[in-house]
């Protein structure tokens, strides 16, 4: 995978949202650069695949991932989100539907995701890592 290390990447982040066990993933991209980001197993991907770790942080244990799996070809143009200069997407993810927790202490971490400049050409990949987020979950 090439690396466009001479372009701003997005940054991204996990928080703990207002609901019980529910996360929200945002990205942003930089002010000069839009960015394309292939939806499969991101946040954005609606739990049709296992993008998310949970770790129990008082066994290190991870939760099994109890959500669908979709099984896919190759990815069309409409796989792919923009992500305009200077904006950001948001999505929350409701843990519940494709884990079962109980209560406790996580590490919950993304799996890195796919970025693209032009998707004319898709050999030119970057990959983001977001930072793990611990968490309290009732």
């Amino acid at each position: 995978m090439n690396s466009l290390a001479h372009q701003a990447l997005p940054t991204c982040r996990l928080l703990k949202a207002e609901q019980d066990n529910t996360l929200t993933f945002e990205i942003q991209a930089p002010t000069e650069t839009s960015w394309y980001l292939l939806s499969w197993h991101t946040p954005f991907d609606a739990w049709f695949s296992e993008f998310l770790t949970l770790t129990d942080l008082s066994n290190q244990q991870k939760l099994d991932y109890q959500g669908a799996l979709a099984k896919r070809g190759e990815p069309l143009d409409d796989d792919y989100l923009l992500l305009p200069a200077g904006k950001s997407l948001t999505v929350s993810l409701a843990l519940a539907q494709a884990f079962e927790i109980p209560p406790g202490r996580y590490r919950a971490a993304l799996k890195p995701m796919r970025l693209y400049q032009d998707l004319s050409d898709k050999q030119l990949i970057t990959t983001l890592e977001c930072p793990a987020l611990e968490v309290e979950l009732p």
